[in-house]
């Protein structure tokens, strides 16, 4: 059957002769253990590499070769029982990945789904897409369907939760310099407005509503959390508006000969003063910029 494999794999610069004892392996365990449901293939500086998940390197490859188990595999049923084609890198990738969701499956596609926005630093919640709920009080008496969607929402609320607690550990870790942490909450902010839109999405408020129905003993969590992620919008909303009067100064700073700082200063110290007088956010946490813009200061004085 790893001939079969061997043979099928289509990838600009690929032969058989690149297979080495471990590609054999990784291949033999693709075929044996069902927990193993995919096989992801790409090229890399001449070399051929094989995933079961897919990371950031195999997502920015040009080009990936997938091989899919949907049952058992014997040597009579391969054919049928192994699905397999070619990938391109960007939102074709996107794009066949939501396709493939539709018909393997949520279990199959969650960490997929995952790993190919993580690059972009974007959290996509899964939902299969298509019409798969009946109305909710006939969803709510399927035990299997319930179990399927609270399996679903465990995931999202894993994601959520590891999207609050990175902002909560900002706090406490130390960035090089204020355009760093300008550049931090822009990008908090894009990824927790889209979060937002996909809670409020119908067809996510129609999983709550079937738990809620089911009284589903994980969906309280998941509210707890999608609370938190409302007000974390709020703060990160609220700091890239404060934030933003702090760059060009910080720009001028960064690049500056220490002769010029005591030029630069008024300005920037003023926006400092005005973000520590009015912001709501940073006047509850202890203030990043005194502390990070010292970096600043001390990297032009290394100049001297």
């Amino acid at each position: 059957m790893i001939s079969w494999l061997q043979g099928h794999i289509q990838l600009p610069g690929y032969d058989v002769g690149l297979w080495s004892v471990e590609h054999e392996e990784k291949a033999a365990a693709f075929l044996n253990n069902p927990r193993l449901c995919q096989l992801l293939c790409y090229m890399s500086n001449g070399k051929l590499h094989f995933s079961a998940t897919l990371d950031t390197e195999a997502t920015s490859c040009e080009k990936l070769y997938y091989f899919i188990r949907s049952e058992e595999i014997r040597l009579n049923n391969i054919d049928m029982s192994i699905h397999h084609g070619m990938l391109s890198r960007g939102t074709a990738m996107q794009s066949l990945l939501e396709a493939m969701g539709q018909v393997f499956g949520p279990q199959l596609f969650e960490s997929s789904t995952e790993s190919t926005f993580a690059a972009s630093r974007k959290t996509v919640l899964y939902l299969p897409s298509g019409k798969f709920l009946p109305s909710v009080p006939t969803a709510a008496k399927n035990k299997e369907l319930v179990q399927q969607l609270e399996s679903i929402v465990i995931n999202w609320t894993r994601q959520i939760k590891g999207v609050v607690n990175s902002q909560d550990s900002h706090y406490h870790t130390e960035v090089s310099g204020p355009l760093e942490e300008i550049e931090f909450w822009c990008t908090r902010k894009e990824d927790l407005c889209g979060i937002l839109q996909q809670l409020q999405r119908a067809d996510v408020c129609r999983v709550v509503c079937v738990l809620e129905a089911s009284k589903s003993s994980y969906l309280a969590r998941f509210l707890s959390l999608a609370r938190r992620i409302h007000e974390n919008s709020v703060e990160a909303n609220d700091n890239v508006n404060f934030l933003k009067n702090l760059v060009t100064s910080c720009k001028i700073l960064a690049s500056a000969d220490p002769a010029r700082i005591c030029c630069i200063l008024p300005e920037l110290l003023g926006h400092i003063r005005m973000i520590w007088t009015l912001s709501g956010i940073y006047l509850s946490v202890n203030c990043f910029t005194y502390w990070n813009l010292s970096s600043s200061f001390i990297d032009a004085d290394r100049l001297l």
